[in-house]
């Protein structure tokens, strides 16, 4: 191996890679802060499968929003349920005014997962602002009220922050670390115009640009995807979109304790690589090479071809770029604890993206049917 070819082609992956993540900064920092004042009218909605322990708590989080009750309504599909899901929403509809529940007892070939059970939700609502979260997820209390400000006349989409709660304090910091870099990237490409990923734990957009693209058609079969493909789809027909920063507008997700449930998680997230864009899969390819490259370099250290002064040239660039763009956010969104372990998370970080980026291309999961 030519060690000075290797050395030139990572400086110029690490250049390339550190200015798409200050572009992302810029881009955050680009995002509009208008905001109305006036109150509009939001349909909730929300699919629920097998969720009996989570839904009481998500009502409650919901029935403490700091928004006017005749402003909103909440609607939940019971997703194909074989637990106790329906007779819990039927208990609970009683003491909620503003809570509609249904029912979908077989999945649609054409719609798989639960975009069934959304599209259902879509249909029945009443409002032209959608907001979606899981039925494991906490809102926070000022949701709603910072979604009827973000969402002004020409806004057509918001994403949220939407933490992982429920884990270990050193675990949780790590994974929270990961999810938030995903959330750094989709508020700097909302702000620089390039609608690249989503999630679908706090996500807003109006119900006419959803029929406006006929829905989740062409990407019903796909068992996820009702975030960053729909995103994707509707990219057209978006004129601004926006980021949720405000702490207590975000949603606190419950993250699963079970380790082989994670892992197919993980795979699943990476399986829609093929379905991207081509721009968008060029970019995650670009970063996968790069990391791959970095990987090597580590090696290539280890057993004495490259200096570690050479190898910390290499990666400086990565490093900086990456702890500017989660601290520009973490202090947007109030999570800069998270910073304490950054160290270690850019330690961990490049195998696990290499091995679920392949994992999530070529391999398998299992998922909720």
């Amino acid at each position: 191996m030519n060690i000075d070819l290797f050395i030139y082609i990572g400086l110029f992956f690490s250049a390339i890679y550190t200015l798409i993540l200050l572009s992302f900064v810029f881009g955050i920092s680009s995002l509009t802060h208008l905001r109305d004042k006036y109150f509009k009218q939001i349909s909730v909605i929300i699919a629920a499968r097998n969720e009996e322990k989570h839904l009481p708590a998500l009502l409650k989080a919901i029935a403490k929003q700091e928004y006017p009750t005749n402003s909103f309504q909440v609607i939940i599909v019971d997703d194909r349920s074989v637990d106790n899901t329906w007779q819990i929403l039927s208990n609970e509809i009683k003491k909620y005014d503003w809570l509609q529940i249904f029912r979908v007892t077989e999945e649609n070939p054409e719609l798989v997962g639960k975009k069934g059970a959304l599209k259902l939700g879509i249909t029945k609502a009443k409002y032209e602002i959608l907001a979606f979260t899981d039925a494991d997820c906490l809102p926070g209390r000022k949701w709603l009220k910072e979604i009827n400000a973000l969402m002004t006349a020409e806004t057509d989409f918001l994403c949220g922050y939407s933490p992982l709660i429920g884990t270990g304090r050193f675990v949780g910091l790590l994974k929270n670390l990961e999810r938030s870099s995903i959330f750094a990237v989709i508020a700097g490409s909302f702000g620089l115009g390039w609608d690249i990923t989503s999630v679908a734990r706090n996500q807003v957009y109006r119900k006419s640009n959803f029929m406006k693209i006929n829905g989740f058609a062409g990407i019903g079969k796909q068992r996820s995807g009702d975030d960053d493909l729909l995103l994707q789809k509707m990219s057209p027909v978006i004129r601004k979109r926006n980021f949720i920063f405000e702490p207590l507008a975000s949603v606190e997700s419950f993250d699963k304790p079970n380790m082989q449930e994670q892992i197919h998680l993980e795979t699943r997230r990476s399986s829609k690589w093929k379905l991207y864009p081509l721009p968008i899969q060029l970019l995650t390819l670009f970063v996968l090479v790069f990391y791959l490259i970095i990987a090597c370099a580590f090696i290539l250290t280890i057993f004495g071809n490259l200096s570690w002064l050479q190898f910390i040239f290499l990666n400086l660039p990565k490093i900086l770029g990456e702890f500017i763009l989660l601290d520009v956010f973490l202090t947007r969104t109030g999570q800069l604890k998270q910073l304490i372990v950054f160290p270690i998370a850019e330690i961990l970080y490049i195998p696990y993206y290499v091995y679920f980026g392949l994992r999530g291309t070529f391999g398998t999961y299992k998922w909720k049917k």
